[in-house]
C-alpha cells in the first residue's frame, strides 16, 4: 500500500514529462519546444539591495547626528488638507547669548600681556553655557567634526600678501629689510588712487624726475615700515635715487596730470563696429597709462604720472592691424606742473609705410607729374612698382621708421637713388638726360675741367620745415676738394654764387660712386645733414632738412645684456661736437626731422667694442647697447666661422617679436655666418630669432646694404640702410 501510495506521488510528475518530451505533429508539423534557463541577477546599486539595505538600516541604532543625515524629507501637512503642504512655518524658541562681566585684576604688565595673548589665541566659549542642552550638544559635535572655533578667521592685508611674496622670491629678507641684491627680480605694481595703472618698472638706466617733496603723513597699517634709501638703492642699479619712499611705491593722487584734448581722424579714416582707438602713455619704448576716448565730444582723456615719453592714439581694426597713428611729446606740454592740462589736437592720419611722389624736373603740371613707364623699386629690389600718373608710389607692409634705397627710372631719364623714411611722405625727382648734360658742360666750361661719359651727380635742396632756405653752403663729409655748385634765380649754375639761393638747390658733379654724407652749414652753425647713395651713371637726390622745433632726447648706453649703464664717448650726425656721457646717459636737443643718422661710439673700457648705431632725429628716444670682444669671438670660435678681416660685422637686437634676418638682394649670403641669440646672447639652434634676442651677421661684404628683419607674428617688414666697412661694428636696434 506504501508502495501504491509513493506511484500516485510521482504518477503526475511522469506523465508531465513525458508530455514535454513526446514531439506532436499536425497537419504534418513537427514541434518541438526549446526552453533557456532564466537566470536573474542583481547589482548592489540596483532598487532590491538597495530596498534591503534600508530595511536593515532602520533597524541600526543611530545618534542624533547620523539620524539627521540619514533621515528622508518629509511632506509637512494635516490629514484634513486636499493639497500637500510643502512648507510649514515652525516657531522655534528665542535663541538668547548672555555674557557677564567679569572683573580681572592685573597683576603686572608682562603678566597681563601675556594673559592677553593666551586669551586671544584661545577661544572663548563660555557663552555656551547659557545655551539649552540639545543646542550646547549640536555645537559642540560641530566643532568636534569641524574645529570652526579654533580656526583664524583673519584676512591678510594686501601689504602683508606682497611681503609674504617678496619674501619668497628673495627680493626681501625675512625682516622685511631690502637685501644686497642690486637688481631685484620682483616689482609690485598696483593701481593708483585716479584708476591708473602703477607699472614703472626701476632699470639701471632710469632717470628720475624732479618732483615735489611728498607731504608727511601717518604711518599706515598696509604700508610696510621700509626704509627710503634701502628702497631706492634697491630698485635703482646706479640711478639717481627718488625723494621718498612714497614717490617710488606709489604716486600721490596730486601728482597726476589729467591731460585733455580733441580728436581728429583724418586722411579718409572712419571708425566703425570693427575699430577702435588706442590712447597710451610710451616712455622709452615702455607702455605706461592707458587712455579714454570721448568720440560724441571728439575728446581724449588721459591721466600721466609723469610729463615724460609721447602720447600714442591709434585706429586699431579687429585683427589687430593699425590703421592710422598720431602722437605728441609730452616735453612740449604748456604748464606741465599744473594738474589739469589742456593737451593739443591729437591727429589720426593713415599710417605711412614707404608712399610719395615721383615729379619730373622739367614738369610743372600738377595732374600730370610723373613721367611716363616710371618704375620705383624698394629693398634692393624686392618691391617693383608703378608709378601712377600722378606720381604716388608706395609699398606697404613696412614697420615705421624703416629706411631703403629708392630708386626710380623712366625712359629719357637718369636713374635717381635715395634714402627714404617710412612714417612720412617723400618727394623725389627725375631728371632728364638732357638736362644733366647740359649741367655738365656749363661745370666744365666754368671750371674749365674735362667731365667725360655720363657724371655721377648729387642733386639736393635746403629747407627749413618745408620752406626753400638761402644762404646755406654744402660740403661732401671727407671730401674737401669736391666743391658744391649753387643754382641762381632763373635756375642757372652759377660757379660765382658760394651758397644757396632763394630757390636753395645745389649739385656736385663728378661724384664717386659711394657712400656719401652731405653736411650743410648756415654761417658758423650746423644747418642740417643727409645721407645719400651715389651710384654710377645716375642721380643722388638729397634734401637737407631743419627744423625750428626742438626737441629734447634721451641717450642711454648701457652693456646689451646685463642691461648696465656705461660711460663713452660719441659724435652723432646732428652735432658737430664729441659728446661725452661720463654716466652712460645724456639729453640732448635735436631738430624734429624724420631722417636716418648715423652715431659712432667710442667706450673706454677695452673689451667694449667701438661701433656704428642707427637713430632718427625723430625719435623720443636714442639707446646704444654696447657689444663685448670677447662675446662676438667666443662664438665665432664655438661656431668655427671662417675668419675674412676685410668685411664687417653686423649685430642686430629685436625685442617686439620673432624673426627672421635677410641682407635684401644678397641671396648667396652664407648662411653660416648668419647666428640668432636670445636674450641673454646665448645662441640659437632652430636659425630663427626670438622675442628680446638678436642676431649677428659675419663676414658682410663691405657696401652700402639694407638689412631686413621679417616679422613672425606681423608679417612686417623692419629695414635699415647701412654702411658697412671692412673691420668694424655696426650695431642695429629693429624697434617699431
Amino acid at each position: 500500500m506504501l508502495q501504491g501510495m509513493r506511484l500516485k506521488r510521482f504518477l503526475p510528475l511522469l506523465i508531465l514529462a513525458g508530455c514535454f518530451s513526446w514531439s506532436s505533429s499536425v497537419g504534418g508539423l513537427r514541434f518541438i519546444p526549446i526552453y533557456d534557463a532564466l537566470v536573474i541577477k542583481a547589482a548592489k546599486n540596483e532598487p532590491p539591495h538597495v530596498a534591503f539595505e534600508e530595511v536593515i538600516q532602520k533597524n541600526k541604532t543611530l545618534d542624533e547626528w547620523s539620524r539627521l543625515e540619514e533621515s528622508e524629507p518629509i511632506l509637512l501637512g494635516t490629514h484634513q488638507s486636499i493639497q500637500p503642504l510643502y512648507a510649514k512655518r515652525i516657531v522655534l524658541p528665542e535663541m538668547v547669548f548672555t555674557k557677564n562681566s567679569e572683573v580681572i585684576q592685573i597683576a603686572n604688565a608682562s603678566s597681563s600681556k601675556q594673559e592677553m595673548t593666551e586669551s586671544a589665541d584661545r577661544p572663548d566659549v563660555s557663552w555656551m553655557d547659557n545655551l539649552p542642552p540639545n543646542q550646547a550638544s549640536r555645537i559642540q559635535e560641530a566643532q568636534r567634526r569641524s574645529e570652526v572655533l579654533s580656526q583664524d578667521w583673519s584676512v591678510p592685508t594686501w601689504s602683508d600678501m606682497a611681503k609674504e611674496v617678496l619674501e619668497k622670491s628673495g627680493a626681501l629678507a625675512e625682516s622685511t629689510k631690502i637685501t644686497g641684491n642690486n637688481n631685484p627680480r620682483v616689482y609690485v605694481a598696483g593701481d593708483k588712487k585716479l584708476g591708473a595703472a602703477q607699472n614703472r618698472v626701476p632699470q639701471s638706466s632710469v632717470e628720475w624726475a624732479t618732483r615735489r617733496p611728498a607731504p608727511k603723513s601717518s604711518p599706515s597699517e598696509d604700508a610696510p615700515d621700509l626704509p627710503s634709501d634701502d628702497i631706492a638703492r634697491s630698485l635703482t642699479d646706479g640711478a639717481e635715487r627718488p625723494p621718498s619712499t612714497a614717490s617710488l611705491v606709489d604716486t600721490a593722487e596730486s601728482d597726476f596730470k589729467k591731460i585733455f584734448g580733441p580728436l581728429e581722424i583724418t586722411g579718409g579714416l572712419a571708425v566703425t563696429n570693427e575699430h577702435h582707438i588706442e590712447i597710451r602713455r610710451y616712455d622709452e619704448g615702455v607702455l605706461k597709462e592707458l587712455g579714454r576716448v570721448d568720440l560724441s565730444q571728439g575728446m581724449y582723456h588721459i591721466d600721466v604720472s609723469e610729463p615724460t615719453g609721447s602720447v600714442i592714439a591709434q585706429l586699431v581694426d579687429k585683427e589687430g592691424k593699425i590703421l592710422g597713428e598720431g602722437s605728441f611729446r609730452l616735453s612740449r606740454l604748456p604748464n606741465p606742473n599744473t594738474l589739469e592740462i589742456s593737451g593739443p589736437s591729437l591727429r589720426i592720419e593713415p599710417r605711412l609705410s614707404f608712399a610719395g611722389i615721383i615729379t619730373s624736373a622739367y614738369n610743372t603740371r600738377i595732374a600730370d607729374s610723373a613721367p611716363a613707364k616710371t618704375t620705383v623699386t624698394f629693398v634692393n629690389g624686392a618691391s617693383e612698382v608703378q608709378a601712377k600718373k600722378d606720381g604716388l608710389v608706395s609699398m606697404d607692409n613696412v614697420t615705421k621708421g624703416s629706411t631703403t634705397v629708392m630708386r626710380s627710372a623712366a625712359p629719357g631719364y637718369l636713374q635717381t637713388a635715395s634714402i627714404i623714411v617710412s612714417g612720412s611722405e617723400f618727394k623725389a625727382q627725375l631728371y632728364p638726360s638732357a638736362m644733366i648734360e647740359a649741367l655738365q658742360e656749363i661745370v666744365s666750361q666754368q671750371r674749365m675741367m674735362s667731365i667725360e661719359g655720363i657724371p655721377t651727380v648729387i642733386w639736393g635742396r635746403t629747407s627749413r620745415d618745408g620752406k626753400n632756405v638761402a644762404g646755406v653752403t654744402v660740403q661732401i663729409e671727407g671730401n674737401d676738394s669736391l666743391r658744391a655748385i649753387y643754382f641762381d634765380s632763373f635756375l642757372i649754375p652759377n660757379s660765382k654764387l658760394t651758397a644757396t639761393s632763394e630757390n636753395g638747390l645745389f649739385a656736385f658733379v663728378d661724384v664717386s660712386p659711394d657712400f656719401h654724407s652731405l653736411i650743410a652749414m648756415e654761417g658758423e652753425k650746423l644747418f642740417g645733414f643727409q645721407n645719400v647713395v651715389a651710384e654710377e651713371n645716375s642721380v643722388a637726390f638729397g634734401e637737407i632738412e631743419n627744423s625750428l622745433r626742438q626737441d629734447a632726447v634721451s641717450v642711454r648706453i648701457y652693456d646689451a645684456f646685463s642691461g648696465e649703464s656705461h660711460p663713452a664717448m660719441f659724435t652723432i650726425q646732428s652735432l658737430l661736437k664729441n659728446i661725452a656721457a661720463d654716466e652712460g646717459q645724456i639729453t640732448l636737443t635735436l631738430p624734429h626731422v624724420n631722417r636716418a643718422g648715423y652715431i659712432r661710439v667710442t667706450p673706454p673700457e677695452a673689451d667694449f667694442l667701438q661701433a656704428q648705431y642707427v637713430y632718427n632725429d625723430s625719435d623720443d628716444f636714442i639707446h646704444i647697447p654696447l657689444v663685448r670682444r670677447s662675446w662676438l669671438l667666443a662664438l665665432k670660435g664655438y661656431l668655427k666661422i671662417d675668419d675674412q678681416p676685410e668685411n664687417g660685422i653686423v649685430v642686430g637686437f629685436v625685442p617686439d617679436e620673432n624673426f627672421e634676418v635677410y641682407l635684401a638682394g644678397h641671396d648667396d649670403f652664407d648662411q653660416r655666418n648668419i647666428v640668432y641669440f636670445d636674450m641673454q646672447g646665448r645662441i640659437l639652434q632652430n636659425k630663427k630669432g626670438i622675442s628680446g634676442g638678436g642676431f649677428i651677421l659675419y663676414n658682410v661684404p663691405d657696401d652700402t646694404h639694407e638689412v631686413v628683419v621679417l616679422g613672425q607674428r606681423t608679417q612686417k617688414m623692419y629695414s635699415k640702410v647701412l654702411p658697412v666697412e671692412s673691420n668694424t661694428l655696426s650695431v642695429l636696434t629693429f624697434r617699431e
